[in-house]
């Protein structure tokens, strides 16, 4: 039995100023940072300042990133980054912040509707991702939305003095095929 997502209370929005303070935080959580493989923290707010208006200066040069918003308050972040718009290619990134609200089906939505904005408003062809190996969740969600283990970078990663695998996953354009219900916060409505 699938459990009931919350389409019409996710969105994909902007980075904003009020986001600040949250992704400060979330970037200087170890587990959060390990989940992701990003920054390395301790993070300064003007870091994090100056990182939020880089990437809105990057948007669509190589980059499309956003906000998840779940009634309107920011819960993580969902991008596509490495855009390559000869190749079509983008590498995936998308993490819910708050750990009381992992596993409630946010990062599924953000997933869904990042893929839809990646292959039908960018015309993108394949899309990819990395994710530590011990990460059964995210690959969990990652192969019911149809992405395909594509090998490993072996202990690729160091995380709490021990090396871990990194995988990569990959879908293409043909082998995505879901449509969004109609009270989804779609960022592309055509094909």
């Amino acid at each position: 039995m699938s459990r009931a997502l919350d389409w019409a209370g996710i969105a994909l929005r902007p980075i904003e100023a009020r986001d600040l303070d949250k992704l400060n935080a979330w970037q200087n959580d170890a587990e959060t940072r390990d989940l992701i493989m990003g920054f390395r923290g301790p993070v300064r707010l003007e870091s994090t300042e100056d990182w939020i208006r880089n990437v809105t200066e990057q948007n669509l040069k190589t980059r499309a990133i956003f906000a998840i918003r779940r009634e309107g308050e920011i819960a993580g972040i969902a991008q596509l980054q490495m855009i390559d718009w000869v190749q079509r290619t983008a590498m995936m990134g998308v993490y819910v912040g708050d750990r009381d609200a992992r596993g409630g089906g946010i990062g599924e939505v953000a997933v869904s509707l990042i893929l839809d904005y990646g292959f039908r408003a960018l015309d993108l062809h394949r899309i990819g991702l990395e994710v530590l190996a011990s990460n059964a969740r995210a690959k969990g969600l990652y192969q019911r939305l149809g992405f395909v283990f594509e090998g490993a970078l072996r202990q690729a990663y160091q995380r709490g003095g021990r090396r871990e695998d990194v995988e990569n996953w990959g879908l293409l354009r043909g082998e995505w095929s879901f449509e969004p219900p109609p009270q989804a916060h779609r960022l592309s409505w055509t094909d």
